[in-house]
């Protein structure tokens, strides 16, 4: 066989294969479809402590992130492990500022003389600091104590012995495989800063006014703690609540991809009421959710469950307002 003749074949080959690729991805969109649009992005700086509203955002294998806050890359942990809402309700009154110039986050709380800034530099790192607290799925959960000073601000404000955890680069946690049943590989070694099972939490607001529906007093996507919420603009088709469980692949925007995990079991956080700032004594919306939304798998059998675990396959940015497609459905 000529020079000549081996170089077209090859030129063929490349050729034959974008050709198939392109009709491959036109195929994926046409099969896509478009279930809604962004309606709403959260991003936790602290875990267990209020959000910051974005109007875009990037995901990362982590988690949402903008400029340098990252999704629950702080933790807080006492005597019995990390500080929840439902244990130290205090944590409902802080507000939470990102200082763009200084690249810190601000801190203000009632009762306390002065704000906490918390620089986002990461610290060199010091193998001294790192400590540990058994998570509740039994596995020992790493964390860098971010130092005195922020400790001793939280501990005086909770009332408690508190220290501000910091997910370092140099520490490492990953998804429990236990934890996810939908039979993606991209799953398997995805990192962890500090969300209680998996980077990101997706709801429907359609799930969300089904569940209004049957409830006496209304509650608020707040007692779920979403990343992304997916609203009815811009859907092809009526948005069906709980229809999120079925989605396999979802796409955001051009290109975020996320994978879903599984169903999002609920635990007692959602008894919450952060209006009132007090837990409700009637155990809602948990009561009602008991009735009609239970899981199916695993560990997770006969628990609540709202909204969807997800971890992310394409990285990229997106925005409020953004189309939400499904490319895979069960």
């Amino acid at each position: 066989m000529t020079t000549q003749m081996t170089v077209f074949l090859s030129s063929l080959g490349v050729l034959a294969a974008t050709a198939i690729a392109y009709a491959l991805m036109r195929y994926r969109q046409k099969r896509a479809r478009n279930v809604g649009s962004v309606s709403e992005i959260r991003l936790y700086p602290i875990k267990s402590c209020p959000p910051l509203f974005l109007t875009s955002a990037e995901c990362t294998e982590t988690g949402l992130k903008y400029k340098n806050v990252h999704d629950r890359q702080f933790v807080l942990v006492g005597e019995k492990g990390f500080i929840a809402i439902r244990a130290n309700l205090k944590l409902l009154e802080l507000q939470v500022e990102y200082d763009e110039v200084k690249d810190c986050l601000v801190l203000q709380a009632p009762g306390m003389k002065s704000c906490l800034h918390i620089p986002l530099q990461a610290p060199e790192f010091d193998s001294s600091k790192v400590k540990s607290f058994v998570w509740y799925d039994k596995r020992e959960t790493f964390y860098y104590d971010y130092g005195a000073e922020y400790s001793e601000w939280f501990t005086e404000y909770l009332g408690e012995q508190c220290s501000l955890g910091y997910a370092h680069a140099n520490i490492s946690r990953e998804i429990n495989p236990e934890m996810t049943y939908n039979h993606d590989p991209v799953h398997n070694d995805t990192r962890l800063l500090y969300p209680n099972s998996h980077p990101y939490l997706v709801a429907n607001q359609a799930s969300l006014e089904d569940l209004n529906s049957r409830l006496k007093e209304q509650v608020t996507m707040s007692s779920f703690r979403p990343n992304i919420i997916v609203g009815q603009e811009g859907a092809s088709t009526s948005l069906r609540p709980y229809e999120e469980d079925d989605w396999r692949v979802i796409r955001i925007g051009g290109r975020v991809t996320m994978c879903n995990a599984r169903p999002c079991p609920r635990c007692p956080m959602i008894y919450v009421d952060y209006d009132k700032r007090e837990l409700r004594a009637n155990k809602e919306p948990m009561t009602t959710l008991l009735k009609y939304r239970r899981g199916q798998e695993k560990k997770d059998q006969c628990k609540t469950v709202f909204g969807i675990n997800a971890a992310v396959k394409v990285c990229g940015h997106f925005s409020l307002g953004d189309n939400v497609s499904v490319t895979a459905a069960r």
